[in-house]
C-alpha cells in the first residue's frame, strides 16, 4: 500500500511540477508587461552590446528578477546565468530557459570549478554570462572572487545592473529578494563597466573583485533612494 501511495504521488509530482514552472513563467512574463521602466545609464549597455564587447552582467541576488525581461528589452539571445545546484536552482533553471536563457549549474558552495569552467566556454562562444557575486547563500551585498576569475580568463567586460520598483514587495530572505508589484514603475541603473586586464596580480584580482562590490552598491543605493 505504501509503495503505491509513494509511486502515485512520485507520478503526480512528476507531472504537476512542469505545469507549475509554466504557470511561473506565464505570471512573470504578464507582471513585466505591465511594469513601466525607466533606465538611468542605459548608453553605457548599448555601446557594449552594439560593439559585441564580451559581456558579463553583475546583479545582486535578491535583485535578479528584472534582469529576465531585460534580456528581452535588448534582444539579446545566447545569454547564460550561473545558478547553483541546490532545489531552489534547479526551479531557477527551469523558469530561466522559458525566457531562453541557459542555465550554467554551479556555484561558490557546490560545482563551484565545473560551473566556472563551463561559464568561461561559454563566454568564449559569445554568450553574455549574467552572474549574482553575493549568491546563492551570501552575504549580502558581498562580491566573491568568481566573476573576477570569470572576466580575466575570457577578457569580459563587468557591467553593473539594479533595480528597484515604487511598489514592491521586499521578501524575508537573507538576500531581501525585490519583488516589483504590477504596473508599479521601475527603475533600472547601469553602473560603469569594470575590465579586469589579461596580466594582474593577486592584489590586482582584490582591488577589481573590490570595484564590483563598490559599484553594485553605489548603484543600488541610487536606485533605493530614486524610490
Amino acid at each position: 500500500m505504501r509503495t503505491r501511495y509513494r509511486a502515485l504521488l512520485q507520478g503526480l509530482t512528476t507531472w504537476l511540477i512542469p505545469v507549475v514552472i509554466r504557470l511561473a513563467a506565464w505570471l512573470l512574463q504578464a507582471l513585466f508587461w505591465t511594469l513601466r521602466p525607466v533606465y538611468i545609464g542605459e548608453p553605457i549597455l548599448r555601446h557594449l552590446l552594439d560593439s559585441q564587447t564580451p559581456l558579463i552582467a553583475a546583479f545582486w541576488h535578491g535583485r535578479l528578477l528584472y534582469p529576465l525581461r531585460l534580456m528581452q528589452v535588448y534582444r539579446v539571445r545566447r545569454v547564460t546565468v550561473l545558478v547553483s545546484r541546490s532545489r531552489d536552482g534547479e526551479w531557477i533553471s527551469q523558469i530561466a530557459r522559458r525566457f531562453s536563457v541557459l542555465p550554467t549549474r554551479g556555484s561558490s558552495h557546490r560545482g563551484g570549478g565545473q560551473g566556472l569552467l563551463e561559464m568561461v566556454r561559454r563566454v568564449q562562444e559569445g554568450y553574455i554570462a549574467c552572474v549574482t557575486p553575493d549568491g546563492p547563500r551570501g552575504p549580502r551585498y558581498r562580491v566573491q572572487p568568481g566573476i573576477v576569475t570569470l572576466a580575466h580568463k575570457t577578457g569580459a567586460t563587468i557591467v553593473p545592473i539594479t533595480y528597484n520598483a515604487r511598489w514592491r514587495k521586499v521578501m524575508r530572505s537573507w538576500d531581501s529578494f525585490v519583488l516589483p508589484l504590477p504596473f508599479s514603475r521601475i527603475v533600472v541603473i547601469y553602473g560603469e563597466p569594470i575590465c579586469v586586464p589579461a596580466y594582474v596580480t593577486l592584489d590586482g584580482r582584490l582591488t577589481a573583485q573590490q570595484e564590483v562590490e563598490q559599484r553594485l552598491q553605489q548603484i543600488t543605493e541610487m536606485a533605493d533612494r530614486f524610490y
